[in-house]
């Protein structure tokens, strides 16, 4: 990779201290090797600081030459204090920075480029050589479940002594382990790929039948695949291309990959009617169902339907992913808000300290912290947002089901911390991890 702009190369060290071949150039301290091309290029929160309007799109457009498969391109996405200053500002560190939007980076990098690049997340974006390769990054995140669970890719898993004790570990603990609590992690990381793939692997091996999925999960994967091409405006690659179990399915369910393209269109054109939201979120069969928005965890987004599984899609097309862990989908369509519980697994009844709020008519969105707020809302029937497949489920549905006993579960004003804490306190009772206890 190439880390161009990288000030005094202090990534570059790092990279290469963990064995990735990084060059890194910057205009002013690291200007006596010129840059060379290479698979990644890196271009990380240098536009901000760049004042003339003309410099930075030629730096931008210099950055894109040298990658050979994709760029790498992050801003500052906040506000900055200090002094107007052509259509940035000075701050008070005497520094000239601007600030995007959202919205408005996404269109700048797309207009100087002439490529619509990959939301990545807020101020972070992906822009790729070709087509193919975007391909391929949106089939890895349209098949979380198939294209992860490789024969081979499992049989090495099984095989290893490493990922085996991670596996006893989980099940000793029941829940996954934190990378501190395992000396085997970050290289089970190296060897098999991201966290969340981890988790599905040993998930699997505790339960060797969960996340098999069944002919219809298969066919929603497809759907979802096709549908989130044609949201990125890109064509299905040429049949051959496939990777083999796509092709396999596609020759299932339809009989021809044109016949699945136009349904998947008809199906991306429904995603605007609120009637045929409404009726995918009432009949979703997994998520909290309130009056007007269906609450699903992360880990159970894939069993969502298809037209709401395209939903969530589309709003992490506007901010990319901003670490959340419950899908609040409001069954007009309209709106999808990602909620970030960090205690999900480990607090009874987590506070939420980050909503993000994507308004899909707009492409819009808006953040709110309740990091420093005194009386967060907090979550009740964590079990319901889930797939009964996930491990600390029965655990949470044990919980509930005591706190329903004891009449905890049936008052209005219990979605605030505060108020929660007070009924506890007059019942005289605790909750210690996921127990009910008195508290005499």
């Amino acid at each position: 990779m190439l880390d161009y702009g990288c000030g005094r190369g202090t990534d570059v060290v790092y990279l290469r201290a963990r064995g990735v071949k990084a060059q890194g150039w910057d205009p002013y301290f690291r200007t006596k090797q010129q840059p060379r091309s290479a698979e990644v290029v890196n271009l990380g929160y240098v536009l901000n600081v760049i004042e003339n309007r003309d410099e930075r799109s030629a730096t931008l457009r210099g950055a894109y030459d040298f990658a050979r498969q994709v760029l790498i391109v992050s801003v500052r996405v906040d506000k900055f204090d200090g002094l107007s200053f052509g259509d940035g500002v000075v701050t008070s560190a005497s520094t000239f920075q601007k600030w995007f939007t959202q919205e408005e980076f996404v269109s700048y990098v797309e207009s100087a480029l002439k490529v619509a690049p990959a939301v990545a997340a807020p101020g972070i974006v992906y822009v790729f050589k070709d087509d193919a390769a975007k391909d391929r990054y949106l089939a890895g995140r349209a098949f979380a479940h198939r294209l992860e669970f490789r024969a081979d890719l499992f049989d090495a898993f099984r095989r290893s002594a490493r990922a085996r004790r991670f596996v006893v570990q989980a099940t000793t603990l029941g829940r996954m382990p934190l990378p501190e609590e395992s000396s085997a992690y970050e290289k089970l990381i190296g060897e098999f790929g991201p966290r969340q793939r981890l988790e599905r692997l040993t998930l699997r091996c505790i339960d060797p039948n969960a996340f098999n999925g069944s002919r219809e999960e298969r066919r929603a994967d497809i759907m979802t695949y096709l549908a989130m091409l044609q949201l990125e405006g890109l064509r299905l690659p040429p049949y051959g291309m496939l990777p083999d179990a796509v092709k396999a399915d596609i020759r299932t369910f339809w009989d021809s990959s044109g016949s699945a393209v136009s349904e998947a269109r008809e199906l991306l054109f429904s995603i605007g009617r609120p009637e045929s939201v409404r009726g995918s979120g009432e009949t979703a069969g997994v998520g909290k169902l309130l009056a007007d928005d269906l609450y699903v965890h992360r880990s159970a987004v894939d069993a969502l339907p298809v037209r709401l599984r395209i939903l969530v899609f589309a709003a992490t097309r506007i901010v990319g992913d901003v670490g959340w862990d419950v899908a609040k989908i409001r069954l007009d369509g309209k709106v999808i808000s990602f909620l970030e519980y960090p205690d999900f697994d480990t607090v009874a009844h987590p506070a939420l300290r980050r909503a993000v709020r994507v308004y899909l008519p707009r492409s819009d969105f808006a953040v709110r912290d309740y990091a420093d707020t005194g009386n967060p809302p907090i979550l009740h029937r964590k079990e319901l947002l889930l797939r009964p497949d996930y491990p600390l489920y029965k655990q949470f549905k044990a919980l509930s089901l005591e706190e329903d006993r004891l009449g905890l579960l049936g008052r209005p004003d219990i979605g605030s911390m505060l108020n929660w804490d007070e009924l506890l306190k007059n019942e005289r009772l605790a909750i210690v991890g996921h127990r009910v206890l008195f508290d005499h």
